[in-house]
């Protein structure tokens, strides 16, 4: 395989806390002001200073699903609503582009294409919107169900939902509204569509009280690993983040991503796949790992086993701690994590021969382990030019250190090589990642 070059696409993932399930109780973590705006903001902006393409606001539509008494020792419990915070993070910088995560399960495709597309106006075309389905029944139960509908059903509302919300995008031809003053004609009615939809899902006429968003539409962000998310990925995602326990099955999802596009009559080039890989970082190998241990030495075993249970949606009374990790039959729907997330850590475990012990008292994270700066790069660099992914989504591991770290460690080590842009290449989110605009359904 040719090595690719040119930069890598890069990606924070920011969580009030870090993370790493015990980061909140390091020194330098926000403590109080975990909520902060400035917080949020300090890293923001240093992200947008490194050229970092873009931040990634994860959420859940519950606090988390841990008994109150071991939830009570974790930070799990305390986000902001990624919107919002949008919307604030688009006034304090220029150039970054801005993911925001909202559910299609429990929202109405009006009122969210709407806020959307709002935000793509006030931040001048710098946001995109994380597509989810939600997956548990505790989110399920704040909305008046008892249980999560069925993942085929989930996706089947996801793709009527999506398809309205460009629609309602598509309200006004790119063209339409020219502000005469003289003639006193704001825009030409021939060029405003009413969508007049009515579906499985959906009823919904328009048209949408806006113009169209600067980007034509918000970049369609995703996550999807099932058989049923890589679908619909594939047919109409343009960034991805991929959790994959090793290169070889990380080239394995980006293939069949890319054959996917194909197969939906899309280019390739039309999907963008960002690899998470989550070092914690140190200017030397054993500054990293003492950096590690440090937040390994605050995690607590009682929380570590409810996590591990909750991420699994399974009882682990019934196996061997000190057996090596087994194959595990995880939960349909409605319990655990995404399972994408579950297959990760249960295939890593099993490829390092871990016991259960150390899957469940090691439970810190997603793939968090130390590098040094150097190390960091060579790693990041070989899964970029081998064809693993377009670039990485950093779950960062501590918060803001870990930001810091980052920018001031890899990022010089990364320009060097260049796998990180020297400047941004237009004012949107799609000019920076290389994605094309979006011609609008109705015009001719």
């Amino acid at each position: 395989m040719a090595r690719r070059e040119g930069p890598a696409l890069w990606a924070v993932f920011l969580w009030p806390g870090g993370h790493h399930h015990g980061a909140w109780r390091l020194p330098g973590s926000p403590g109080a002001d975990l909520l902060s705006f400035e917080n949020y903001r300090r890293m923001a902006v240093e992200a947008e200073k490194a050229k970092i393409d873009m931040v990634f606001l994860g959420d859940r539509l519950d606090a988390w699903p841990l008994p109150d008494e071991y939830l009570a020792r974790t930070a799990r419990g305390a986000r902001l609503e990624t919107l919002t915070l949008t919307g604030a993070l688009a006034a304090a910088t220029e150039r970054i582009g801005l993911v925001a995560t909202a559910s299609t399960t429990f929202s109405e495709p009006f009122n969210l294409a709407r806020m959307i597309g709002s935000l793509d106006h006030i931040s001048g075309g710098r946001v995109g919107w994380n597509v989810v389905t939600s997956y548990t029944d505790d989110q399920a139960q704040n909305f008046g169900l008892d249980h999560i509908p069925a993942r085929p059903e989930r996706y089947s509302r996801a793709q009527e939902f999506l398809d309205v919300a460009k629609g309602l995008w598509d309200t006004y031809e790119d063209d339409a509204v020219f502000r005469d003053k003289e003639t006193g004609q704001f825009f030409d009615p021939a060029k405003l569509h009413k969508l007049n939809h009515k579906g499985s899902h959906f009823q919904v006429a328009g048209p949408m009280n806006m113009e169209r968003p600067p980007q034509g539409y918000p970049v369609i962000c995703q996550a999807g690993a099932s058989k049923d998310g890589i679908a619909f990925a594939a047919r109409n995602g343009e960034v991805l983040f991929s959790v994959n326990s090793s290169i070889e099955r990380s080239r394995e999802y980006y293939n069949q991503i890319k054959e996917g596009a194909i197969a939906a009559g899309r280019s390739p080039d039309e999907v963008k796949v960002l690899a998470s890989i989550n070092p914690v970082l140190g200017r030397t190998a054993e500054d990293a790992q003492r950096k590690y241990d440090q937040m390994q030495s605050l995690l607590d075993d009682d929380v570590s086993r409810h996590f591990a249970e909750m991420y699994f949606g399974i009882d682990l009374a019934k196996y061997d701690l000190d057996e090596l990790v087994p194959e595990i039959e995880l939960p349909e729907v409605g319990r655990g994590m995404p399972r994408a997330h579950q297959e990760y850590m249960l295939t890593r475990a099993r490829d390092q021969k871990l016991t259960m012990r150390q899957l469940v008292y090691g439970f810190n994270g997603t793939n968090i382990y130390p590098k040094s700066a150097e190390e960091a790069a060579d790693e990041f660099q070989e899964w970029y030019e081998t064809g693993a992914c377009d670039g990485f989504i950093l779950q960062i591991s501590h918060v803001p250190e870990g930001v810091t770290d980052f920018c001031e460690l890899v990022v010089p080590i990364l320009r060097r090589r260049g796998l990180i842009r020297e400047e941004y290449a237009g004012r949107t989110m799609r000019e920076n990642l290389g994605l094309a605009f979006p011609r609008n359904q109705y015009a001719k």
